[in-house]
C-alpha cells in the first residue's frame, strides 16, 4: 500500500510540471488482450513477410494489449482518452528495456492491431527480441477522443510521456519489471514525435524515465526552414500543408475567420471537408488525387505572400515554436535519414544536427542510409542502423563511439541496398521494404 501511495504521488508531480489542473489519480483507464504470439507463430509470420531474422532475431512469445490512457489536452485543464498498443515478451522474469515508436503521417483515425502493419511489425520484432515496445496513436488517433494535431511537438510528446505513466501502472498486474533504459524512435512524423518526446520527457527529469537513446528517422525537424521549401515546388504529398494548417487552427485558433476553409482556394474550400472531418476514414493517397501538385497553389495567394515576406505572421510563428532544431538533448541521438527523400527533405537532419553541434551537443551522429533512396525505400534501412544502434546500449550499458551496424551486419546491408538503389533508379518506384 505504501508503494502505490508513493507511485500515485509520483505521477501527481510529474503531471503538475507542467501547469495541470485537475490531475486524475491514475493514468491507465484500460489494457486489452488483444492477441498472443509463441515464437513459432512468429517464426511463420517472418517467413511469410521475408524477414531475416540476423535483423529481428526471434526470441520471445509476445502478448498484444490495446492501451486506453489519460493525458491532458492543450488546455491544461482537460483530460482526453489516449490509445495505444503494447507489446510484452514473455521474458521469463528477465528485466527488459522499454522501446517506443512513433508511426507515421495517416489522416485516417482508425487504427487495427494488426500483424500486417509493418509499423506496427517493428514494434512486434523488437519485443519479441525482448524490448517492451510502445506504439503511441497520438492525441486524436486510433480509439482516442478528439481531433488529430499534425506535427505538434507537445501533444505529440504528450503521448509518449503519458503513455508511459499508464503503463507503469499496468507493469504491477502483469508482473513485468523494466531495467531503466528508455529508447525512443520513429519514421518521418514519428520522426518529429519522438524527438519531440524526448524533449519534453527529458524536461520532467523523472528518475523513473531516464532516455537512454533516440534515433529519430527521416523526420521534418526544420518545419520553417528546409521543409517549408517543398510546399512551393511540385511535391509527391501536398496534402501535409492543408492538415497542418487544420490542426495548427485547432490547436492556436490562428485564423479570425471561423469558417477554416475560407484560407483555401476555390474548389478545396469545399473539396477538402470531405477529407478532414471526425471520422477521417480517406487515406492521404484519396486526398493527394484531389490536391494541386504545388501545395501553397491550395491556400489563398494573400496567405501565401504573408508567409512569405511577414516574419511574424501567426501560422510562421506557431510553426517555429514546434521546429526541433534548436534545444539541447542529454541523451544520444542518432538522425537517420536519405538524402534521395523526396518527402521529407534531408536537410532537415542536416540543419538539426548543424544547430546542435554548434551548442555544444557531441553525443549526435548524423546516419545517412543512402545518396539515392526516396522515403519509403529508405525506411527499412533506418529501422535496421536505428535497432542496432539500441541494441548496443542494450547489451553493454553504452555505446561510446555511437556505432549502429557491426561490419558483417552493415556488408550485408549494403548490398542489399545496392540491390534495391539499382532497382529505384531504374523505375523510380518509391515501395516499402518493411
Amino acid at each position: 500500500m505504501k508503494a502505490y501511495i508513493t507511485l500515485v504521488l509520483a505521477l501527481l508531480i510529474a503531471g503538475s510540471s507542467f501547469g495541470f489542473t485537475n490531475t486524475p489519480s491514475t493514468y491507465l483507464v484500460s489494457a486489452t488482450l488483444v492477441k498472443s504470439h509463441t515464437t513459432k507463430a512468429l517464426s511463420a509470420l517472418w517467413k511469410k513477410h521475408k524477414i531475416p531474422k540476423l535483423a529481428l532475431p526471434v526470441k520471445y512469445d509476445v502478448d498484444i494489449y490495446e492501451v486506453i490512457y489519460k493525458a491532458p489536452w492543450i488546455d491544461s485543464s482537460t483530460w482526453i482518452n489516449c490509445s495505444g498498443i503494447l507489446y510484452v515478451p514473455k521474458t521469463k522474469g528477465k528485466k527488459m528495456p522499454s522501446f517506443m515508436f512513433g508511426h507515421g503521417t495517416q489522416i485516417s483515425k482508425a487504427r487495427d492491431i494488426t500483424d500486417e502493419d509493418s509499423q506496427q511489425g517493428i514494434c512486434l520484432g523488437m519485443a519479441t527480441d525482448g524490448y517492451l515496445s510502445f506504439y503511441p496513436d497520438y492525441y486524436g488517433m486510433g480509439k482516442g477522443d478528439g481531433h488529430h494535431l499534425y506535427q505538434h511537438a507537445w501533444t505529440e510528446g504528450m503521448s509518449f510521456l503519458y503513455m508511459l505513466y499508464a503503463v507503469e501502472e499496468f507493469k504491477q498486474t502483469i508482473h513485468v519489471e523494466t531495467n531503466g533504459q528508455l529508447f525512443l524512435t520513429g519514421y518521418s512524423q514519428g520522426g518529429h514525435a519522438s524527438f519531440a518526446a524526448q524533449k519534453y520527457i527529458e524536461m520532467q527529469h523523472d528518475p523513473r524515465f531516464k532516455v537512454t537513446a533516440t534515433s529519430p528517422m527521416s523526420g521534418a525537424y526544420d518545419m520553417t526552414g528546409e521543409q517549408a521549401k517543398y510546399m512551393f515546388q511540385v511535391y509527391p504529398r501536398p496534402f501535409y500543408l492543408p492538415y497542418l494548417i487544420l490542426s495548427y487552427q485547432t490547436a492556436y485558433h490562428i485564423f479570425p475567420d471561423p469558417n477554416i476553409y475560407s484560407v483555401f482556394r476555390p474548389p478545396y474550400d469545399t473539396l477538402l471537408r470531405g477529407y478532414f472531418g471526425e471520422v477521417r476514414d480517406k487515406t492521404y493517397d484519396d486526398l493527394d488525387k484531389v490536391m494541386p501538385k504545388i501545395p501553397s497553389e491550395v491556400v489563398v495567394p494573400s496567405l501565401v505572400e504573408e508567409f512569405k515576406n511577414n516574419p511574424n505572421f501567426a501560422f510562421l510563428a506557431r510553426l517555429k515554436e514546434n521546429n526541433l532544431t534548436d534545444w539541447k538533448p542529454e541523451a544520444p541521438v542518432q538522425l537517420c535519414y536519405c538524402k534521395g527523400d523526396r518527402e521529407v527533405n534531408y536537410m532537415n537532419s542536416e540543419v538539426t544536427y548543424d544547430h546542435m553541434t554548434k551548442a555544444g551537443i557531441t553525443a549526435i551522429r548524423l546516419n545517412n542510409q543512402s545518396d539515392h533512396l526516396d522515403h519509403n525505400t529508405c525506411a527499412a534501412f533506418a529501422v535496421l542502423s536505428m535497432k542496432a544502434f539500441f541494441d548496443r546500449y542494450k547489451k553493454h550499458g553504452e555505446n561510446p563511439k555511437m556505432k549502429a551496424l557491426s561490419p558483417f551486419k552493415q556488408w550485408v546491408a549494403n548490398i542489399v541496398k545496392k540491390k534495391i538503389e539499382k532497382q529505384y533508379l531504374k523505375d523510380g518506384s518509391d515501395h516499402s521494404y518493411m
